[in-house]
């Protein structure tokens, strides 16, 4: 049998599949969390604690070698401001594993940055603010 190369996903597979990721890794940490509806403005995910909906947007980012692949992470604070959590996603596309940056709306506000027009936080000052799958800020208002 031949193997073929890796190749990257395109850029609504990999966030369809980091936000199934992201809702299986919730639901394993004991978390009630839904996909949001179709369309539902500023989040991707709903995760109900103490009977109150917290938002979540999610945001993935794949790599074939390396985390350092990833460059950005791209955030639009205009529409998607108002989201209580932001869960940036490392995705190795060699075997599937998702890494998580759970943000509070306060840190992905103060790791973002605009340039050329558009929003983006950046995997180095992520990193360095968040602990790799830290569920704590979240579990924390539980």
């Amino acid at each position: 049998m031949e193997l073929t190369a890796l190749h990257k996903l395109s850029h609504q597979q990999a966030g369809t599949l980091g936000e199934l990721l992201a809702l299986a890794k919730l639901n394993t940490l004991g978390l009630a969390a839904y996909i949001s509806p179709e369309g539902a403005p500023g989040h991707d995910l709903i995760v109900v604690v103490h009977g109150e909906a917290k938002s979540i947007e999610v945001k993935t980012r794949q790599f074939l070698e390396r985390p350092t692949e990833i460059t950005r992470w791209p955030v639009d604070l205009g529409t998607k401001g108002e989201a209580d959590f932001f869960l940036f996603v490392e995705l190795d596309l060699r075997t599937i594993t998702p890494t998580f940056f759970l943000l509070t709306n306060a840190q992905a506000r103060e790791t973002h940055r605009i340039s050329s027009g558009m929003g983006n936080c950046y995997p180095a000052h992520v990193r360095k603010l968040v602990k790799r799958n830290d569920f704590a800020p979240l579990l924390a208002v539980i």
